[in-house]
């Protein structure tokens, strides 16, 4: 199949609005990594977030004709899924409780950490991993956004659906709190932030769950 072309967004979107299967697919093919990875985050159950991708493509499908315009598949695609996680999760009675100003965000690092064998960078990534999970969840969520997936600060706005300006006020708090944190630790908070994001999509999944998208079609 000929890959069409993910970098001119509005032509694609009109594309599959108009009922093109083959947008649709490599639409799903391109993003489904990141929308995994980013699900995990707000939900350890992998299968849960799976199921949230599945539902979410297949209402885009089934309502393809109704779609709106979109400059940017990928902002969509990732406030869609945020939306969607939230309210399943509120909705079950068996999960933690998510308040809306303060929803879970997990942005920890498992076994990616066993490909550092540098002591010392180790224990400055250990260190930011600590003050990382002191800060509130909506500014481990902006962090993320900004540093991991390199969204602007109007794209994280939307997807989270707040104003810029809190956009802006949750990065420098959170960035503001780390260096009070590591500091005077003698950590280098910007460098080892790079390392610490570069990290947490070492274990992304590629291409999982891509065929069940003829189930749509």
């Amino acid at each position: 199949m000929e890959d069409l072309n993910l970098t001119n967004d509005p032509p694609l979107w009109n594309m599959l609005r108009a009922g093109s299967g083959e947008a649709f697919e490599q639409i799903f093919r391109h993003y489904y990594p990141s929308l995994l990875n980013y699900g995990l985050r707000f939900n350890k159950d992998d299968e849960e977030v799976k199921d949230c991708i599945q539902i979410l493509f297949m209402n885009i499908w089934e309502r393809k004709a109704f779609l709106g315009n979109s400059d940017s598949i990928r902002n969509y695609l990732l406030a869609s899924l945020r939306r969607l996680i939230l309210k399943r999760a509120k909705a079950n009675p068996m999960t933690i409780t998510l308040e809306d100003d303060d929803s879970l965000f997990h942005v920890e690092l498992s076994a990616e950490m066993q490909m550092i064998h540098d002591q010392t960078l180790k224990e400055n990534v250990l260190s930011l991993q600590n003050a990382i999970q002191n800060l509130p969840a909506r500014q481990k969520e902006a962090l993320y956004l900004r540093f991991y997936n390199d969204q602007s600060f109007g794209e994280i706005a939307l997807i989270m659906n707040i104003s810029t300006r809190a956009v802006y006020k949750l990065i420098y708090k959170a960035l503001d709190a780390l260096n009070e944190e590591l500091a005077p630790q003698g950590r280098d908070v910007p460098f080892v932030l790079g390392i610490y994001m570069a990290l947490l999509g070492a274990g992304s999944v590629v291409g999982e769950g891509v065929e069940v998208i003829k189930e749509f079609m």
